[in-house]
């Protein structure tokens, strides 16, 4: 078997996202040993991008394996767990080269945001940041075999997907400007998108983008200053953020419907930058219970890096106790 640092055994989980790439060590009873971080992770068929993504890999590996005391940047691993952000099937034979681990996935980041959210348990993640997705998985147990169904909805990118994201929150509101401009109505979404731009009119920002200089975050930051808005005001924002609770929660109830847990409790969990809102969360949850029988909202236990190490866990055959979740959370601290 795979030994480590005073011949534990060790598990990694990584996260992987575009902007940052994290990485946990932990033994086989949940004390979290080192962590470490690099850049992003993803776009592999950029160029440059297979660089990226190996650097992000070995940078965050080799700092959390400093970090737990152990000889060598490239340690080998029982299970290591990978979710990346992105479609992970170009990454697999890249990751098979630089990792040594005897349980070795590849993933997509939504099951690891999932079971983090969850802690391994059953149920639904809806994650909303620059994009949108959800997934969700429930697990049958007889004759003591185990099956895991899973679901994932949405996710398939700016210009066909991404309800209720970041982005999506800021094209409908410069979608709405824009046709509010040209029919003369005046709204409070102009002066909000200039003055946060910094553009001298609205055909400029669209054009910005469409050339590049407002880059996809850059503009769908603007969702943080229309959420601000809409908490304080009634008006345009508000119905833009109203709005996009409602297609979040519609992502849960497809994902639940598919899973065929929409007349039974479920528990539903979030993540991502557009659950900050206070007034989105809240509108969230009501759309839920309009839509599924029996919904428990509930507030994210765990990151999307835990949730990649309970991954690892889990392809190791290592059972998902609570006194393993607890010792997660009291090393967790301690990194």
């Amino acid at each position: 078997m795979a030994e480590g640092r005073e011949g534990l055994k060790l598990y990694l989980g990584i996260d992987g996202g575009q902007s940052h790439t994290t990485a946990l060590i932990a033994d086989g009873r949940g004390r979290l040993l080192g962590r470490g971080g690099a850049g992003p992770s993803n776009h592999t068929r950029e160029p440059g991008g297979r660089e990226r993504l190996i650097g992000a890999v070995r940078g965050s590996v080799g700092e959390a394996a400093r970090e737990a005391g152990l000889s060598g940047d490239n340690p080998r691993f029982v299970s290591a767990h990978l979710a990346l952000t992105g479609e992970p099937d170009e990454k697999i034979a890249i990751v098979h080269e630089i990792l040594r681990a005897e349980h070795l996935v590849v993933g997509h980041d939504a099951p690891g945001a999932l079971a983090g959210a969850l802690a391994g348990g059953d149920g639904i993640v809806v994650l909303a940041g620059t994009g949108s997705v959800a997934c969700g998985e429930t697990t049958q147990r007889a004759s003591g075999q185990v099956t895991r169904h899973f679901a994932r909805v949405g996710g398939h990118g700016y210009l066909f997907s991404d309800e209720g994201s970041a982005f999506g929150i800021a094209r409908e509101a410069l979608r709405r400007a824009l046709r509010d401009e040209d029919a003369g109505i005046d709204d409070d979404l102009k002066p909000l998108l200039l003055d946060y731009f910094r553009r001298p009119t609205l055909k400029t920002i669209a054009q910005d983008c469409y050339a590049g200089d407002l880059t996809r975050d850059r503009f769908a930051a603007f969702a943080a200053r229309l959420a601000s808005r809409a908490q304080r005001h009634a008006g345009a924002a508000r119905e833009l953020l109203d709005a996009a609770a409602q297609e979040l929660a519609q992502l849960a109830a497809i994902t639940a419907e598919r899973l065929g847990v929409s007349t039974r409790s479920v528990d539903i969990s979030y993540g991502g930058g557009v659950f900050k809102s206070s007034r989105l969360r809240l509108k969230f949850a009501e759309a839920l219970a309009a839509r599924l029988t029996s919904p428990r909202l509930l507030p994210p236990r765990f990151g999307p890096d835990i949730g990649a190490l309970l991954l690892a866990y889990r392809a190791a055959d290592v059972a998902i106790t609570p006194s393993l979740l607890r010792k997660i959370e009291e090393t967790a601290t301690t990194l």
